[in-house]
């Protein structure tokens, strides 16, 4: 298979390049922002024409969640229309298409886990744009899927638990939100998960096996890093 993973440079990005050095029998092309605009439509359509692309793995976004608030024509851009874009050029050249979600599509009221069936209800400017680029994509590519993910991490960028084990060496006390609930993803399982070899039509949920309070992912960071947790003060 020819594999097209566009945000090459993030925390996803970074890990499907690990593993395709693990899988010599597909042929992956890599690109970020500079070798490839996902926005211009010819240079989308001429990147998946001229590589033979079987299947596109969208993990490019805007994903800073508070700076969307303001930034929303540049999120709507990257998150809703550029998403649109991969769809119709891999449509359009019989390739299949994996866009990368987020949980962010719910407001994240609900007191039991979300499933792939629940009525998404975002309450963001990002949750809003990443919603409108599932809609794209499965409107536009007869064999596409929508891999929905949460509180991704990894060895790459930031995130959270990187935050919170330097915090956790620096400071004898953090003080750290504890009424949000969520599931740490590990990045490198989530590279694992886009299913190359099979057929391509699905929504996906695809976090970690448990939900962590911030309070308790804090905590198993830090000693997981091999430090003593710091004393936390919740802030509600």
């Amino acid at each position: 298979m020819r594999v097209l993973v566009t945000g090459a440079n993030g925390q996803l990005g970074n890990e499907m390049q690990v593993l395709a050095k693990e899988n010599p029998q597909h042929t992956y092309f890599f690109t970020d922002v500079q070798e490839l605009d996902i926005c211009d439509e010819q240079a989308v359509q001429a990147c998946i024409a001229e590589n033979q692309i079987d299947v596109v793995v969208n993990c490019a976004a805007y994903t800073a969640v508070d700076k969307a608030e303001d930034n929303e024509e540049l999120c709507r851009k990257l998150n809703q229309e550029a998403p649109g874009i991969l769809a119709r050029a891999a449509q359009a050249h019989g390739a299949a298409m994996i866009q990368v979600s987020t949980d962010y599509v719910f407001d994240g009221t609900a007191h039991i886990p979300y499933k792939e069936d629940c009525e998404p209800c975002p309450n963001s400017v990002y949750g809003f744009t990443k919603l409108g680029g599932e809609k794209e994509v499965m409107q536009n590519c007869e064999k596409a899927m929508v891999i929905r993910t949460a509180w991704l991490y990894s060895i790459y960028g930031n995130n959270f638990v990187k935050t919170m084990i330097r915090l956790g060496r620096e400071r004898e006390s953090l003080g750290v939100v504890f009424d949000q609930i969520g599931t740490p993803t590990y990045a490198n399982d989530l590279a694992q998960a886009p299913p190359i070899n099979s057929d391509i039509n699905a929504f996906v949920p695809c976090p970690a096996p448990r939900n962590f309070t911030t309070y308790l992912n804090s905590s198993s960071a830090s000693a997981s890093a091999g430090s003593e947790p710091p004393s936390r003060k919740g802030v509600m």
